[in-house]
């Protein structure tokens, strides 16, 4: 089962429905009033960490779902594959110790991307594509341990990966239509 954690974004649901779509079993639960308990209790096998309107740097974030989570997968309390898209790929930056700030500019639409490490997330996708970025702020320097595995014009690290853990994130949006072979991304994850 997959476990979708929901920061508030517009496309969580398609995330379900991507996971939907590749015969996988999936959960849909809010960051606002899910438990790290509920979490624990629900044994899944992977976590998907949607995005969300919200900065990593709002106090009430600091008390919320997602971060407890990402340090129970960091401390293995729940040891899980875990991918955090946007939102999430900014959170696990921030509570992994890496740099996240205000990007250089608000980002909405279309990116290229450039795939600088294939790695397992992008296995069989082309070196460039398209993709549908909506962020303010971004990973500006990797947590210790991480590497970067993509990047575009306007942000350094769009996707990232711990070297010898099963913790992935990525800065734009794989679920939606608008980003190229976005499905190939997710689906490679999900065969983790």
């Amino acid at each position: 089962m997959i476990l979708i954690i929901d920061n508030g974004s517009q496309y969580t649901h398609l995330i379900k429905r991507n996971c939907r779509d590749m015969d996988q079993e999936s959960v849909i639960m809010n960051n606002r009033n899910g438990t790290l308990e509920d979490v624990e209790s629900m044994k899944p096998d992977k976590i998907i960490m949607s995005g969300g309107p919200s900065s990593v740097f709002t106090p009430e974030e600091k008390d919320r779902l997602t971060m407890k989570i990402v340090k129970a997968v960091w401390e293995r309390k729940i040891d899980v594959p875990l991918l955090g898209v946007c939102w999430g790929h900014q959170m696990i930056g921030y509570v992994l110790g890496g740099k996240v700030a205000k990007g250089a500019s608000a980002e909405y639409g279309f990116a290229k991307i450039t795939v600088d490490n294939e790695d397992l997330i992008f296995r069989g996708m082309p070196r460039e594509f398209n993709a549908w970025v909506s962020h303010f702020d971004e990973v500006k320097e990797a947590p210790p341990d991480f590497e970067a595995l993509a990047h575009s014009d306007t942000c350094k690290i769009e996707a990232m990966r711990h070297k010898n853990r099963d913790i992935f994130s990525v800065q734009f949006h794989p679920e939606v239509w608008h980003t190229q072979n976005g499905e190939k991304i997710l689906e490679n994850f999900l065969k983790i």
